[in-house]
């Protein structure tokens, strides 16, 4: 692949959070600068070079935090990923808000976590949600989204009717309360990772974050009372007196469960495996790592030994397009 293309590469995934990986099949389908331009909502050169001069991006209104991970030394019990080996692993997160616009309100419901889990030797990416479901498992349906949902109510009722998967995601949306913090949402990894067990035969499964604080939810009297601007500051406040944390999941499918598609959700009953827990505490902000981590990529094909890509479509063409670059 050429430099120009490599630069390309690059510049989707920092500014649509595309992970891109297989540009062959992209090209087959849509090629980056669609892709790009239906994210960011820039159809022609007039807006596409206005959208420059800002630095336009999805997931722009976000902040930068940091702590560590301490594994479950019990996972090692079923799985052999030498990376969880380690006690604790410095943490950098990026919390953030859907979308381009840098004014989006924090009473919206959607609510997304990235982390950089740095290891002595590897590294881990999580690129994650509180919407379980994703509204495209293809990329033509990905682009078709992304134009749809800019033209307004108009383009939200064609998806609603025309595209099942779309609807079922408005759906969930629709009935997501937003919560009062952060640290009490729990968030979902869409896609499907492999995983080697202790057999070393591949297992299917995706990541889970759930609360130790737990779920909240925010009234709708308790929502006129605050700002547009709330989530950053209680959080930041919140890990000065007491860590944010979350446990981490493997959901494990089952014979039949759909590997490949992320717009299907599994059934709660599924196995889990505790694989250990995430502990914002902000003991690293001042480090520029953490500082500038919304200049970067949270790539979630980033993988230690031990776990794999699943044949996920939307994840291996491009990544995670929810956000895998500034979350």
């Amino acid at each position: 692949m050429t430099l120009f293309k490599l630069t390309l590469l690059a510049k989707a995934c920092i500014i649509t959070g595309l992970a891109l990986t297989s540009p062959t099949l992209i090209a087959a389908e849509k090629t980056i600068p669609e892709l790009v331009d239906a994210v960011n909502g820039t159809p022609d050169a007039a807006s596409r070079e206005a959208g420059k001069k800002v630095k336009l991006r999805n997931h722009t209104k976000g902040f930068c935090t940091s702590g560590y991970f301490a594994p479950n030394p019990e996972l090692q019990d079923s799985l052999t990923i030498p990376f969880f080996n380690q006690s604790q692993i410095k943490v950098t997160a990026r919390f953030s808000l859907g979308g381009t616009n840098p004014q989006i309100s924090d009473k919206t419901p959607g609510r997304f976590m990235s982390l950089k889990i740095d290891g002595d030797k590897e590294n881990l990416n999580f690129v994650t949600t509180n919407v379980p479901v994703f509204f495209a498992s293809n990329l033509d349906d990905f682009f078709t989204f992304q134009t749809k949902v800019k033209q307004g109510a108009e383009g939200k009722q064609w998806l609603i009717d025309n595209k099942p998967d779309a609807k079922a995601f408005f759906d969930y949306v629709k009935q997501l309360p937003p919560s009062p913090s952060f640290a009490n949402s729990r968030y979902f990894g869409v896609n499907s990772f492999l995983f080697t067990d202790k057999q070393n035969n591949s297992v299917a499964g995706k990541w889970i974050f759930e609360p130790v604080a737990g779920t909240a939810a925010l009234s709708a009297s308790e929502l006129a009372n605050l700002g547009d601007d709330f989530l950053k500051a209680e959080l930041l406040q919140r890990i000065n007196t007491q860590p944010a944390q979350w446990n981490l999941y493997i959901q494990l499918a089952e014979s039949g469960d759909d590997i490949n598609n992320p717009t299907v959700i599994w059934p709660e009953t599924r196995k889990r495996l505790l694989v250990g827990q995430v502990v914002i505490n902000g003991d690293r902000d001042s480090d520029p790592q953490v500082q500038q981590c919304d200049k970067g990529i949270f790539n979630p094909l980033l993988l230690p030994k031990g776990i794999a890509p699943s044949a996920d479509p939307i994840l291996n063409a491009e990544g995670s397009p929810h956000k895998s670059a500034i979350a």
